[in-house]
């Protein structure tokens, strides 16, 4: 999640590095220096793993055990605890990866990647980045967040060490056509980033198929688009 609001850090901006890890848990803090305390998070009177710090922003990803309803956070700095602030917590909150540079001529195109590779699934070049048409039979691997428990059980704030699957029922459609979901987990070597390989299905080619995807049974509530040849 993000928090916004003002003196929030001491420092203009920062974000987690390595050597604020205790093994493989991400921090509950960051930003302390020699007489600074640094900037953390609670939610429910639990510790958030803090991600980034700035004066206006905070980013956290909600720890493991908070109950669902409303919820008080806290943010505390080197200046001082802030007042408890209410926000609903679900059990789930899927959402997939899809950013505002993946906006393009009015639609917003999921992140896809062919599997093993850093090519990006777009109809056109995106900052830099290579892209590429897929096609049906290909592997692909989306990311989102939100998706919830796992088996076996990790816990918020873990780097991601084996493989595992989402506990609910995800679904993946290509303009209405199912596809193979080969992998739908934790990301390994990640925090907090769900992965979902899939198999594009046999379907018409257009540069803005429309993909969906539930979770059990539920749609996650995202207009997106993919790009798809034959």
């Amino acid at each position: 999640i993000e928090i916004y609001g003002q003196n929030l850090a001491t420092t203009l901006s920062q974000t987690w590095a390595g050597t604020d890890f205790n093994g493989t848990n991400a921090p509950t803090a960051i930003g302390a220096s020699t007489g600074i305390v640094g900037t953390s998070v609670t939610v429910a009177g639990i510790p958030a793993y803090v991600y980034y710090i700035s004066p206006g922003q905070i980013d956290v990803q909600v720890p493991s055990g908070v109950p669902s309803g409303l919820q008080p956070l806290v943010v505390t700095t080197a200046g001082g605890t802030s007042a408890a602030y209410y926000v609903t917590v679900n059990a789930v909150e899927p959402g997939m990866l899809s950013p505002a540079a993946f906006l393009i001529k009015g639609a917003q195109y999921i992140v896809a990647q062919f599997s093993n590779t850093t090519v990006y699934v777009l109809p056109v070049n995106v900052g830099g980045i290579q892209t590429a048409r897929a096609k049906p039979g290909d592997s692909i691997t989306l990311y989102g967040i939100g998706f919830g428990g796992v088996t076996p059980t990790i816990a918020a704030g873990q780097v991601v060490q084996v493989l595992n699957s989402v506990q609910g029922a995800v679904k993946i459609t290509f303009a209405g056509v199912s596809a193979n979901v080969t992998y739908a987990g934790l990301a390994p070597g990640y925090v907090g980033l769900y992965q979902f390989n899939v198999t594009v299905p046999t379907i018409a080619a257009s540069d803005t198929v429309p993909i969906a995807i539930t979770l059990n049974g539920a749609s996650v509530p995202q207009n997106l688009v993919i790009s798809i040849s034959n």
